[in-house]
Formats: C-alpha cells, structure tokens, sequence
C-alpha cells in the first residue's frame, strides 16, 4: 500500500480516537487540566484593568481586625454597620459572605455601665429585659429586617452531620422541571440562626462543589439541590434582593430531535443568565484582585468611608485577612478574596458579560476537531517538512482565531484543547513516519542506484524523493553501449582467475569514468556495459557527458592495458556507440526482480553503433542526432546506413575531440573526409575519386581510406541508370 494512504488512514484512525471521548465526555483528567489552563490564558488576555464601582466589598481586613478585636466580632458591631451602610450610605443591597451559625451573647460592657448608672435601683427583672433588648442576635435581626440583606450558608455535599440552623427558602417555584438536570446535590447543611434567618427572605450558599480537578475557582453554581427543592447561590440571592425578586425561573430547550431537554439558563427580573446543564455559570473575572472597591470594615462603622463610593452600590461583605481563611484558587492569583468572587458574579451579570459553554459548543468543538483532523491526515503526508509545519501553524492560527472571536463576540467558550492536541499528535505522527518512510525510500533508492551511479546523486536523489524517480517515463536520453573486441577468443585463453582479474581491471576504470560524468550504469553483459546519461536525475547536457565519458574510456584504455601487461594479461580494444532520443526509463522487470533500465528503438539503435565499429575500424561511433547536439566537436562522417532492424537511414560518425582542439593539418583532413562523402552519398564518384586521392591514410586511419577507395572503384563500375540513395545496407549487428 502507498505510504501516503498508510499515513493518511493511521491519521484519520487517530482523529476518530481522539473525538470519541469529547462524544462520551470522558475526557482524561490530565487534557482537562490542559484545557483550564487555555481557558486561563483567553481570560487573562481579555481582563480589564480599570474598576468597577457597582459592586463595593466591605472587607473585614487586617486593619479591622485592629482596631474592634479578633473575629467573630459581636452582633450588635455588625447592626451597626447595616444601619450605616443603609441609612447614612445608601446602598442598595447589603450581602454577607460569612456564616452566623452560633448565638452570640455578649452585652457590650459599656452599655450594661450606662444603664446601671441611669437605673441604680433596678431589680433582677429588670436586668432580664435590659439583657434581652440588648441581646445581639437580635439587634442584628432588627436591622436587618427593613433592609435588602443577603445572609450566606454552606451547603455540605457529604453528610457528616444533621443540619445546623435555618436554609432559607427555595427560589425555584416547580423544582419538577429540574429533575433530570445534573445539579449538584447537598446531603446537609450549616445555615444561619432561625432568629436572624428569619429576619430576611434572601439567603444563599458560598461553598462550591464545581471546583475544577487542580482546584481553581472558574466556575460556580447558581443553584444547588436539597431534598427536591433548589437554593441560590449567595451572589445570585444579592441579585434577587436587589430586584426584590423571590424566585427565578429556569429555562429548559430541547435538541432538535426533541427528545432531549437541558437546562440553559436562568430567568430572573427579565434577565437570563446563562448557566451549564449543572447549573453553573463560569465566573466573569474583571480583572486581578482589586477589581472593586474595597472599603474597610472599621471605616463603615466608624462612619469615616466614601460616601460617594458607597451610594446606591450592591454591597458584599467578606474578608482578605489570611487568618480567617477566605482565600481562593483562581486564574487571577492562588491568594484571591473569596467575597471578589461573588463581586465578580453579580457585576458580571448586571453587565450581560458572562462567558456561556452552551451544547452547541460541544459541537463547534468535534466540528473543528474532524477539519482539523482529515486537512492534516490528508494533506501532510502529501507536503514537505516546511509546508507541513506551514499547514499546521495555520491550522492552529485560524482555530486560535476564531476561539478568539466567539470568546469576545459572541462571549461563547468553544473548548480548544483536545482540537490542539489532535494537531500537535497529528503534526508529530505525519513528521515521524514521513522521515521513517523517507529513510526508508532512501535505503530503497540505494539499493537500486548505488550500485548504477555515484555516491553524489544518490544524495541527490534523496533530496527530490524517490518515488517519481523509480517509476517508468518518457525522456529524452543518451545511451551508451561498449563491447571488447575478440573477448571470447580472449576468455578461452585465460584461466577463470586471470578473466575475473582482467574484466575487474577493466570495469572499475571505466565504471569510474561513467560515473564521473554523471552516468548511470545499466546493467554489465558479460564483458560489455550499457550505460545511460539523463535519469534518473534530469541532465540537459547528457549527450555532451555521454561523449566525454566515451572518449575519456578510449583514452583510459592505454592505462588499463599498461596495468593489463604488467599483470601478465593481454590488453584489450574496445568498441562504444552512442544514442541520443526519447527512451522510456523506469524500474522494469517482474514481481521477482526489478531494475532501472532503458528502453525503446534509440536504445536499440544504441547496441547497433556499438556493433558496428568493428566493421568500420574506429573506436566509437555516435549517430547523427548526437553530433548534431554538439556543434563543438568536430565528427568524421563514416556512413549513411541501415542498421539491423530499421528501414531509416542513420548517419554514422566518429567523434575526433573538441573542434578547437584539432590540429590544422587533421582538421583540413577532416573537412576533405567530409566533403568526399557527401560527393559519393550524392552519386558525384567522380569528384569523390579526386577527394580521395587528397587524403593521408596516416591521419584518418587506413581502414576508412581504404573502405571508401573499394566502394568508390565499385560504384564507378556499376551501371549508371541503376537507381542510387547513397545510404549502405547492414545485414548484420
């Protein structure tokens, strides 16, 4: 199977893999910790860094703590600071992030002076109702009784005890409707005094069993469960006081099959605040700490705090000391004000930025996940290392933006990390097995080439990929064919040794000098090599480097026969033809055995000029369409003939070396060679006798003298009105 589709279908295995846990929502805790971390990293980059003075927190700080005494601080401190925010202040709604789960009793000692000092003689009873009028918890009760007073209580997801105190009332008027929803469910509680309870109808809860698994504070519930009936969270109670709402109404949408119902939102005073299926709601995070006013404690009850700052704000009342342990984990910082959560809560519904994971999200999340996964899967097999990484940066670009966009536009959080580690897996897994199966294409390539060319264009090769390479294809080639003369007489009189010593001798020098020439060894029959010049790299010059290589053996062969002799060896003559033309290149052969060779009649033609240099008594031949290419070397024209096999005439010529390079004497030998066979090819005997006779045996060789002075004599000697197409008949290879 191609190691493209084995790639793309092990990426697409991979892609299902990974969307089958967003489909079951079962997603390992470790990529859930990852995808906190990403949502983190959108908050902080959208915080705001001015503050909002809607919601003001009342903080119980370390100055407080100064100056009115370790907490719990007495009831009657705490009435004190209602009536002042309310009457001197006037806020609007007054919270409590803090639980008044026990009785306090204590009379402040300068009340009980005053009155023994204007009621010296009073009795027992009367004390009795001094002490009651007095009591705490019930001066706090009388002030928060005309007010918007929030109380707050903890809900215990595990019953470790029997409910403590007073819950206040349940603000879902048909709880039915809320059944099947996955809200969490307390088994206990500890709420507020009856007495002080009772004195408000706003209370809610400020634990939260949604804390993410690393323990980070991004989401709270607005509603928990208890015995059937539904409790608001303390912020959500803050905005029912502040509208004088007693309920809130939950919005249930069915899918488009209509089968199935969640819940997606809470009405409230014509709001609707956007909440999961558990009911929770992700916290609006303005900015870092320090987003709201803080105003101390001991300044509101001592009446020297900002009245501007505090007029008609929503108030909440909590702490930052660190020893009274109201610090939380949240994406801001690991120290963060408890009661800053809550402030962040309602000011980010009051102003309809609260961020929503509605069910469609889930969807748009295995939508980008399924695009991400086939465009990767299918495509990186297809691209290189560079265009790979460029698809994938832009992949992770255009998911990052358009996470960006819903985030700031339509306040949507789309999921994004399983699409992240998808592409990471998936980019790492293309770039594994691409350099796998590219090292194993190039082990491949080796084997077939390394033995046919030079170490460089394997190299070479490797780099432009061997796939296009190996398969068959029309190109315009050299060939090149060479034989050694009398080699079977030769072998007969030679040991097995001394044969196998002579053609190593030989072979290597001429393998040597092809291969310096950019040539590609064919094949070696016997003691003849067939060689060939532009594939499997592309070469524009592969009749130039053909001729070279060719001359350059002719020229070795005095060394080779040297070395020959001095081993005890007879030397040898070798015999070249060369072709250029279209040829079809390419791994041929069987399901047995394969190999990179050529094929096609310029091939054929090739072996013919090979053959025929015995017969004309030269080194090698070339044919005309060869010489042709190369005007810078100066040809001797030997023929114009058919060869064995083919009805067109080819042209024969032997290469004599670079025109420039002639000598003036055999250069004005050549130009009369030339001209005597062109006089006979075009039946002008006569004149070619008289060219003839102007040649000197000595320097274009006896045998091509004496070829023409028998065909000339026999030519003058035929019939005139013989028909005539200057062009020898070869019977034979």
């Amino acid at each position: 199977m191609n190691q493209r589709r084995i790639r793309a279908l092990i990426g697409l295995a991979i892609t299902v893999l990974m969307i089958l846990p967003v489909i079951l929502g079962v997603r390992p805790e470790l990529i859930a910790r990852f995808e906190g971390d990403l949502y983190d990293v959108r908050l902080k980059s959208h915080l705001k860094d001015d503050i909002d003075p809607s919601v003001v927190i009342v903080d119980v700080d370390e100055a407080s703590l100064a100056a009115l005494g370790r907490w719990p601080w007495s009831r009657d401190v705490l009435a004190q600071m209602v009536h002042r925010l309310v009457n001197e202040y006037g806020v609007a709604v007054v919270g409590f992030d803090m639980l008044f789960s026990e009785a306090d009793d204590r009379i402040a000692m300068a009340s009980l002076q005053d009155w023994l000092a204007q009621a010296p003689n009073a009795n027992g009873q009367d004390l009795v109702a001094f002490a009651q009028a007095q009591h705490p918890d019930q001066r706090f009760a009388q002030a928060i009784d005309p007010y918007a007073v929030v109380l707050g209580y903890v809900f215990e997801s595990f019953k470790k005890a029997e409910p403590v105190g007073d819950l206040g009332r349940s603000v879902v008027a048909s709880p039915e409707l809320l059944a099947a929803s996955p809200i969490p469910k307390a088994q206990s509680y500890i709420g507020n005094l009856a007495e002080l309870q009772g004195a408000t109808p706003w209370a809610g809860f400020f634990d939260n069993p949604l804390v993410d698994a690393d323990g980070v504070f991004r989401r709270v519930p607005l509603l928990q469960a208890y015995q059937g009936n539904y409790y608001p969270s303390l912020s959500l109670a803050v905005l029912m006081a502040l509208f004088g709402e007693q309920q809130v109404t939950p919005i249930i949408e069915t899918d488009i099959t209509g089968q199935l119902s969640a819940l997606t939102a809470l009405e409230l005073a014509g709001m609707r605040i956007p909440v999961s299926e558990q009911g929770a709601l992700l916290v609006p995070y303005r900015g870092p700490q320090g987003s709201y006013p803080y105003v101390s404690a001991v300044d509101v009850i001592e009446g020297r705090a900002d009245p501007a700052l505090l007029e008609g704000a929503v108030v909440l009342v909590g702490t930052s000391a660190a020893g009274l342990l109201d610090l939380r984990v949240t994406p801001m910082s690991n120290t963060y004000a408890g009661v800053e959560v809550h402030a962040n809560v309602v000011a980010g519904i009051l102003d309809e930025r609260v961020l929503s994971q509605p069910d469609y999200t889930r969807a748009l999340e295995l939508l980008q996940m399924l695009v991400c996964g086939l465009l990767m899967s299918l495509l990186l097999p297809r691209l290189g290392a560079i265009w790979g990484s460029v698809l994938t940066l832009l992949l992770v670009a255009l998911v990052v933006g358009f996470n960006l966009y819903a985030w700031q536009a339509l306040l949507w959080v789309i999921p994004l990390g399983y699409t992240l580690v998808l592409v990471v897996i998936l980019f790492l897994f293309e770039q594994i097995t691409g350099f796998f199966f590219e090292t194993r294409n190039r082990s491949q390539l080796a084997a077939v080439f390394g033995q046919y060319i030079p170490p460089e264009i394997v190299d070479e090769l490797n780099t432009q990929g061997a796939k296009a390479q190996l398969e068959g294809e029309s190109r315009d080639l050299t060939v090149f064919f060479s034989d050694v003369r009398g080699f079977t007489g030769l072998s007969e009189t030679l040991t097995p040794q001394q044969l196998t010593k002579l053609m190593n001798t030989y072979l290597t020098t001429m393998t040597e000098i092809i291969h310096d020439h950019k040539g590609t060894i064919d094949k070696y029959i016997g003691d003849a090599v067939m060689a060939f010049w532009g594939a499997p790299l592309e070469d524009e010059n592969h009749p130039r480097h053909a001729l070279q290589a060719a001359m350059a053996m002719q020229a070795a062969l005095k060394n080779v026969n040297a070395e020959l002799t001095a081993m005890g060896l007879p030397p040898v003559a070798v015999g070249m033809g060369l072709n250029c033309g279209e040829m079809n290149v390419g791994n041929m052969g069987s399901s047995f055995r394969m190999a990179y060779t050529v094929l096609g009649d310029a091939v054929n033609l090739g072996s013919r000029l090979e053959g025929l240099t015995k017969f004309y008594g030269v080194g090698i031949i070339v044919s005309g369409e060869l010489a042709e290419r190369l005007p810078e070397y100066q040809f001797l024209s030997l023929d114009l003939a058919r060869v064995k096999g083919r009805n067109e005439p080819v042209e024969l010529l032997q290469p004599l070396g670079l025109r420039e390079s002639l000598s003036p004497a055999l250069a004005a030998q050549v130009a009369i060679a030339n001209a005597m066979v062109l006089a006979y090819r075009a039946g002008d005997f006569n004149k070619a006798a008289q060219q003839l006779d102007l040649l000197e045996p000595d320097q274009l060789g006896e045998g091509f003298c004496q070829l023409y002075q028998q065909r000339i004599d026999e030519a003058l000697a035929r019939p005139s009105d013989l028909p005539w197409d200057g062009v020898y008949s070869h019977t034979s290879k």
